[in-house]
């Protein structure tokens, strides 16, 4: 695999994830104030873990990524420690 294509892995997982740290919080935020607009709590409670388990499979496939590209300094500088990036 050539750099240029373990560095776009390495930003789209990288810039997904920071997607849905927002999407998570924003359901948690909505779920605490009861914000469910057009929708059911139990369906906000839905997406809530529906994205809380694609964040974990980003993370998943964050550090494997960050595994075969070798960049430990890098993740532990910027998000705090290695393997785990729900910072």
């Amino acid at each position: 695999m050539t750099e240029a294509t373990k560095l776009k892995a390495h930003d789209k997982a990288f810039s997904k994830i920071h997607a849905l740290q927002i999407r998570v919080s924003k359901l948690k935020y909505d779920i605490e104030r009861k914000n469910t607009g057009v929708v059911t709590m139990h369906e906000l409670e839905i997406c809530l873990d529906a994205a809380t388990r694609e964040l974990e499979t980003w993370n998943y496939i964050f550090k494997l990524i960050e595994l075969d590209y070798g960049k430990y300094n890098y993740v532990d500088e910027i998000l705090g420690s290695r393997g785990n990036h729900d910072a």
